[in-house]
């Protein structure tokens, strides 16, 4: 009989096996537990398969079945003020009174169709409506979107969103985005709220935590795990794909190495390196090519032939993104697990 692999390849799943992150959903539970919270929006920013995903669904799970909250998740590719509104209709502990306060969304194809009663024609209004409702009924409402881009119906969902709180009402909401997508949206006036959102930005997983959960699944010593969590470089996506072959193969870290190349170009770092710029790439690609894989100042704002703003700016987009690792002062490595091999085995446009 076949053994279930206890980690994951897909995006956004909850695994068996994943490295929970307490300081960031914490920062947020805090915030939803206040009795006067300071702030009502989250932001969770990171890198393809750092973990927004299942953070953000984390958290909204430790409230779906708490009696207080009605947690709402919507589709950023959808109309989200008439996905709000019917999510929010098909609650249970709402529907009734919805219905008693005569609210007739038929025109939107929600609910029944009150026939006494004309039905709503303006989806904010009828949202206004329901969320007064449900505050009255002493509901707190939690708004999950994930993967926000800039579209018309993030722009009207935001218009709608930023009433809604200015009512204060008690409803918060959790976005997940990349930086480039995040930053898009935050230079449009329309967005403003999302200035004052508060914004975490996934750092790599804890490595004591990751060899811990190595060492249970794989009843390995406390120095093998670790050795497999640094070579993650806590990247949550890798953690996952390391361990997903090292189960399915029965292999070894280093037999696992060509399979795990295989994987992470196909399903994560094409992505990656298809959304850098021309400029991004090239300064990526010094590092990659460097001898110990990494780089000061100094030398790569030489061999980009620019000057020391125009660098920093560049460097702060690529730590900002995920890419760049500059935890080190002076000096930027690659964050991503391998990505420098990646990056020689893909590049076509420039040479040494």
């Amino acid at each position: 009989m076949a053994r279930n692999n206890p980690f994951c390849l897909s995006f956004g799943r909850e695994p068996d096996r994943f490295v929970e992150r307490f300081d960031a959903q914490a920062t947020i539970c805090d915030v939803l537990e206040s009795d006067a919270p300071a702030n009502n929006s989250f932001l969770i920013i990171g890198v393809r398969g750092s973990g927004k995903t299942v953070l953000m669904a984390s958290t909204a799970n430790k409230y779906r079945e708490t009696k207080d909250w009605v947690v709402v998740s919507l589709n950023p590719v959808r109309d989200l003020l008439q996905m709000m509104a019917a999510s929010l209709y098909e609650e249970k502990s709402l529907q009734k009174a919805f219905i008693e306060a005569s609210i007739n969304l038929s025109k939107f194809g929600i609910g029944l169709n009150l026939k006494k009663v004309p039905p709503i024609s303006d989806i904010q209004i009828a949202i206004n409506k329901m969320v007064e409702i449900a505050a009255k009924k002493g509901k707190k409402i939690l708004i999950t979107i994930d993967d926000i881009t800039k579209s018309d119906n993030i722009i009207a969902f935001a218009s709608a969103y930023q009433d809604l709180i200015s009512r204060n009402y008690p409803i918060f909401l959790i976005m997940t985005g990349l930086y480039e997508n995040v930053y898009l949206l935050q230079t449009d006036k329309r967005c403003s709220f999302l200035m004052r959102a508060e914004k975490l930005i996934l750092k790599p997983l804890n490595i004591t935590g990751m060899a811990n959960q190595y060492a249970q699944t794989f009843a390995c010593s406390q120095e093998e795990a670790r050795r497999m969590a640094l070579f993650t470089r806590g990247y949550s996506y890798a953690f996952q794909v390391l361990g997903y072959i090292m189960w399915d193969k029965e292999c070894t870290l280093e037999e696992a190495i060509p399979f795990f190349d295989e994987r992470m170009g196909e399903y994560c770092y094409d992505k990656i390196w298809g959304d850098l710029s021309s400029a991004e790439k090239k300064m990526v690609s010094f590092i990659a090519h460097s001898e110990k894989g990494k780089l000061k100042a100094k030398e790569l704002v030489r061999l980009m032939d620019t000057n020391s703003n125009v660098y920093s700016v560049q460097r702060d987009r690529l730590v900002k993104k995920g890419v760049f690792d500059g935890s080190e002062y002076g000096a930027v490595s690659l964050a991503l697990p391998r990505f420098g091999e990646y990056v020689k085995t893909v590049e076509t446009e420039f040479s040494y």
